[in-house]
């Protein structure tokens, strides 16, 4: 059932928008142009951490925070 759905997203893409929001890091891997990454900080408030081209954040995140998740050093 995730392929038939990933395939279809993929079709959906050339011609939509699409936000996806998961802790499935495979899935956005794998599915996203791209990615961004957010924390609830001390006010418990969201943060928008890190924001790029997926690739550049599953191979080369700037925030350590973002490689500890995708990594599942935390979550």
């Amino acid at each position: 059932a995730t392929l038939r759905i990933e395939e279809l997203m993929r079709v959906l893409k050339e011609k939509y928008t699409i936000v996806i929001v998961t802790h499935n890091m495979q899935q956005a891997a794998r599915v996203s142009d791209r990615t961004a990454f957010l924390l609830m900080n001390d006010h418990r408030a969201g943060e928008l951490v890190e924001y790029d081209v997926t690739a550049n954040i599953f191979t080369n995140p700037r925030d350590q925070r973002t490689e500890d998740y995708i990594t599942g050093r935390f979550g």
